[in-house]
């Protein structure tokens, strides 16, 4: 996905201007598939979205994928950091207790905390290098649950609506259409234009074996000019994930304050998942009757492991 790194280049770079945003949004549609498709249970919601040609923007918080839009980032409170110590030794006058030689020798420590503490034990250096590791132990869980409570906080700032470029995973059939009972929608957002708000903020999502460093937006190492930098951190999901060849419709930057119904194009089309109900059946037939949009019928494979509609 060369054209996605350009993309991101340009529109996550940490300073930004409207003629990037601009070329970026062109690159992007012109690699958006012409047709992404939604997995749906049969219930009163997305009964509700099919009638009214909407989806539902939901919090990233109620998703399956406790990671989903979390960030890591690195704090001050960083044990390891021989700078952070040293200022925060400097302080409290523990550094007026040291020689240079022993002040540079905690600068040089991999575990600096720990050497500044023996060093202020002269008479008892093992005592300093247990108190030493329990500060670090402390700071570092301190350091951790900020990051996470940030983390946290921000998700509430994001509304998705996920969709895959694949109407054939028996994985997301079962995960998220009810077992093969529920249907799935296929959209062309394509038809919408560039300069759509629902295409500009359209991304494929980015599979990753880390999470999204944010260290660059917070603390002193703050060094981004670019409101949509942060907007990254919904877009990265675990490989684990890459089956599901995602993409994301995102209002971030605490666009929307609450999860909500969204208007997006009528439907292409409806399959209907293998073991969907004749009830059910009916019922989503009838709707799209009334809409004129074609019904077709998922099918599982005699010869192998596959859907095909």
């Amino acid at each position: 996905m060369d054209w996605f790194k350009e993309y991101k280049e340009l529109v996550f770079s940490h300073e930004i201007n409207v003629e990037n945003v601009n070329k970026a949004i062109k690159i992007k549609f012109e690699n958006l598939p012409s047709t992404l498709f939604k997995y749906r249970q049969i219930n009163d919601n997305s009964i509700n979205n099919l009638e009214q040609d909407t989806i539902w923007l939901s919090d990233p918080r109620n998703f399956n994928d406790p990671y989903d839009c979390s960030f890591t980032t690195e704090t001050e409170l960083n044990p390891e950091s021989s700078n952070f110590i040293i200022s925060i030794a400097q302080e409290a006058g523990l550094l007026d207790l040291l020689n240079d030689d022993k002040i540079e020798e905690v600068q040089n420590s991999l575990s600096p905390l720990v050497t500044l503490m023996e060093h202020s034990y002269p008479n008892n250096p093992e005592h300093g290098k247990k108190i030493g590791r329990a500060l670090a132990s402390v700071m570092k869980q301190r350091g951790a649950n900020l990051v996470s409570e940030i983390s946290e906080g921000m998700k509430q700032a994001f509304k998705v609506c996920s969709f895959s470029e694949d109407p054939s995973s028996v994985l997301m059939w079962s995960h998220y259409a009810q077992y093969h009972q529920g249907f799935c929608i296929a959209y062309d957002f394509k038809e919408l234009g560039c300069e759509d708000i629902r295409t500009r903020l359209m991304c494929p999502t980015i599979y990753s074996e880390k999470l999204f460093d944010a260290s660059n937006s917070f603390g002193n190492k703050n060094s981004v000019n670019n409101i949509l930098f942060l907007n990254q951190a919904a877009l990265m999901k675990s490989k684990a994930w890459s089956y599901e060849k995602e993409w994301r419709l995102v209002f971030g930057n605490g666009t929307l304050t609450k999860e909500m119904p969204y208007k997006v194009p009528k439907p292409k089309f409806i399959i209907l998942g293998t073991k969907i109900s004749e009830k059910n059946k009916e019922r989503i037939t009838s709707i799209c009757e009334s809409k004129n949009i074609q019904v077709k019928q998922m099918l599982m494979s005699e010869s192998a492991f596959e859907l095909n509609f």
